[in-house]
């Protein structure tokens, strides 16, 4: 540590030994440094402040109904897109900037520094106020380029509001597939409906193929049913003719009561058959006879049970009306029964094995009216959706043409500055003074370097390796004394009217400012 306070110590006589110097070359280079920064051209700074309102009052009540374009991205895209080349030169040419220029090497330095001096910067993202800067040379200028920055982005916001080209183009392609569909639609249905009017068996709720072969079978049991009563009538009616039994007595299935319940049943029938050719089994006439024939049956079993209970009654009754000839047109009635009967099943089951035959062709036939359904159904969808988006897109177009998305509202407007925004030259001339201090020891440090002395005994043997034997001091006299407290008053004295000149310079720095250009140039003169 001592020693390296020893080095210390010893460069600073080296430096303190070529003071004057020093301090000459600091007052040559603090002239220069200051003169320097009073010719250096004042800056003027202009800008403006603008509110970008991007909360349309409109949005929320039509959100869902409507495609809002992405304000907060069209924002970003006016905010990069606004310094552009174009736009630059749009710039230059109308504030007068590109006059200075006469080579498209300047053009393009012209356009680099407005594009570095031009500043579009956001004030607070929650805010969308945005702020508009430009540094220049000219107070007029620099105003210029503001307000023309400012129109430029006026000018883009409302000429991407009135011109909504996507959106248009978006409604017309709409349109154009909605009409596509709309004749795809038609078709389908067209081609749907002749299809069921050629197949209306087919058709969900009608007479389908199910149903017939569920009536064929129900039709061909109950017929059966019909054909074994008419049997036993017969046998019944040809055993009362063969006169078995010599009585007039007959069981109770062969009463007179029992037959004329047996031939109204057959009645019946036969006009339920006659309906099933005209209507469905479920139509109020078939269903009212058929609730006849359950009452009569069940008046049949009630009048077999009562003439069981009673024989007389049967064997008067039956005596009274033993007529030959009637029972002999009762049985006949019955043979004719008995064949229609016949005939009928026989009709009922040819339908049911033509039905059965015919099942490959319906099974098909549903197939297709499944898949024609299907395509139909496809269709109509899909229409339904572009009919939806198409009238979204044109209440997009609406809303656009009638309300503007970015509305634009200048805060503060660009003012022509009346002071000059820089250079800084009070930090500028502390820093001359700085550097030119900085300077004169820094020479004076290399002067100590290349005319060294020594200071002292240790500093003679560490340089020729040889021991001092003794030293002798100076003896300085009263004159010398008082020449040197003098030569050091006056030293201080010229350091610091250094410190005077810089309070000087910056006390001067308006005036300065003015002068040193002028005295350059000529116009001073």
């Amino acid at each position: 540590m001592q020693e390296l306070f020893s080095l210390v110590l010893e460069q600073l006589r080296n430096i303190w030994r070529f003071r004057w110097l020093a301090l000459a070359i600091a007052w040559v280079i603090a002239i220069v440094g200051w003169v320097y920064v009073y010719s250096m051209p004042n800056e003027y700074r202009s800008e403006a402040r603008v509110h970008i309102d991007t909360k349309s009052a409109i949005r929320p009540l039509l959100s869902g109904m409507t495609v809002m374009p992405d304000v907060s991205r069209q924002v970003e895209l006016l905010i990069g897109t606004v310094l552009s080349r174009p736009h630059l030169r749009d710039i230059a040419r109308r504030t007068g900037l590109d006059l200075q220029a006469t080579t498209p090497e300047e053009e393009q330095a012209l356009l680099d520094q407005l594009d570095q001096r031009i500043q579009l910067t956001s004030t607070n993202r929650n805010t969308d106020v945005y702020r508009v800067a430009y540094t220049g040379g000219d107070a007029e200028v620099a105003q210029a380029v503001v307000q023309q920055v400012l129109n430029i982005m006026t000018d883009m916001a409302v000429s991407d509001n009135a011109n909504g080209e996507d959106s248009a183009n978006a409604t017309a392609f709409l349109s154009e597939e909605v009409d596509n569909y709309e004749e795809r639609l038609a078709e389908s249905e067209r081609k749907l409906a002749e299809f069921k009017k050629e197949n209306p068996e087919l058709i969900p709720g009608s007479d389908d193929y199910v149903s017939r072969v569920k009536r064929a079978n129900a039709r061909i049991d109950e017929l059966n049913d019909q054909l074994a009563m008419a049997r036993q009538r017969r046998s019944s009616l040809q055993q009362q003719l063969s006169g078995r039994g010599g009585s007039t007595s007959v069981t109770p299935e062969r009463s007179q009561q029992v037959q004329s319940i047996d031939a109204r049943i057959t009645e019946q029938q036969r006009k339920i058959e006659q309906l099933l050719t005209k209507y469905t089994p479920e139509h109020p006439d078939v269903a009212s006879a058929r609730r006849e024939i359950e009452r009569l049956r069940q008046s049949r079993s009630d009048t077999i049970a009562e003439l069981r209970a009673n024989p007389g009654q049967a064997v008067s009754a039956s005596a009274a009306g033993d007529n030959t000839s009637v029972l002999s047109q009762q049985l006949d009635a019955a043979n004719v029964e008995i064949e229609t009967l016949q005939s009928s099943i026989e009709r009922q089951r040819s339908q049911l094995e033509g039905l059965r035959s015919g099942a490959d062709e319906m099974t098909d036939a549903q197939a297709q009216l499944a898949k024609m359904t299907r395509n139909y159904n496809v269709t109509q969808d899909q229409y339904q959706k572009l009919l939806t988006r198409l009238y979204s897109a044109r209440l997009s177009t609406d809303v656009r043409q009638h309300n503007d998305p970015l509305e634009f509202r200048v805060i503060d407007p660009p003012e022509v500055p009346a002071e000059p925004f820089g250079p800084q030259r009070v930090i500028l001339l502390t820093m001359a003074l700085f550097a030119a201090a900085a300077a004169g020891i820094a020479f004076a440090f290399f002067l100590g370097q290349i005319r060294p002395v020594f200071i002292n005994r240790k500093s003679l043997t560490d340089a020729t390796g040889l021991p001092v034997v003794g030293s002798v001091s100076m003896a300085w006299s009263t004159g010398q004394r008082a020449q040197r407290h003098t030569g050091l008053l006056l030293f201080l004295v010229c350091a610091g009217t250094l410190i005077v000149g810089y309070v000087g310079a910056v006390v001067l720095a308006p005036v300065g400012a003015r002068l040193v250009p002028a005295l350059f140039t000529g116009q001073l003169l």
